[in-house]
């Protein structure tokens, strides 16, 4: 009895995996990113307001509130937002990927399988090609847990943010800011 009550509730989290459409449970998941000044002086900072959803084919997208920066002090995220990322021009960014949906159906509960899975960033009107190297993990409850298993390089060049780096140096008297920065991330998805 024991046996068949297991097998039958693994049968309905797989058949729900195959099918079911997730939404980002925005409590539970970070999304963060550290900054190096002074050539070795590193901090870490992440965004408070994050949205996303995994449709049931594999389509994954992460929007990023911008404003929501946080690197626990006041001043800097404000200048961030306003020279940095420009948010009254741009607002958001967003990350759009596809996830093997074969490897998705075969998950069982509490599974991990890593994936490395090209993405799309588009952040301050630029859209680049990128790779994540990600760990998924199907929950006892039917939910996924997708964590970055290496950090994601995001290079300011590409996005043209070189200039508003150099002004948040100039701002802040510094003699150096890395213009690469790595992000990590640790999402859950839950059933729709």
């Amino acid at each position: 009895m024991i046996k068949s009550t297991v097998a039958a509730a693994l049968l309905m989290a797989l058949s729900h995996t195959a099918h079911a459409d997730w939404a980002l449970d925005k409590d539970n998941s970070t999304l963060s990113f550290v900054s190096v000044k002074k050539s070795d002086v590193m901090e870490a900072h992440h965004f408070n307001h994050i949205n996303g959803t995994l449709t049931a084919n594999g389509a994954f997208s992460l929007v990023i509130d911008l404003s929501s920066v946080d690197t626990a002090i006041a001043i800097r995220d404000s200048r961030m937002g306003k020279h940095l990322f420009e948010t009254n021009k741009f607002p958001q960014a967003t990350l759009s990927a596809t996830l093997p949906t074969k490897a998705l159906a075969k998950l069982v509960v509490n599974q991990t399988a890593m994936m490395k899975v090209p993405a799309s960033l588009s952040l301050h009107g630029e859209k680049q090609a990128i790779n994540a190297d990600v760990s998924v993990t199907l929950l006892s409850d039917g939910n996924l847990l997708v964590s970055s298993n290496k950090p994601v390089f995001v290079k300011a060049g590409d996005f043209n943010l070189v200039k508003g780096i150099e002004k948040l140096r100039e701002l802040a008297g510094l003699p150096s800011i890395s213009t690469t920065v790595p992000v990590t991330f640790s999402l859950r998805l839950n059933n729709k």
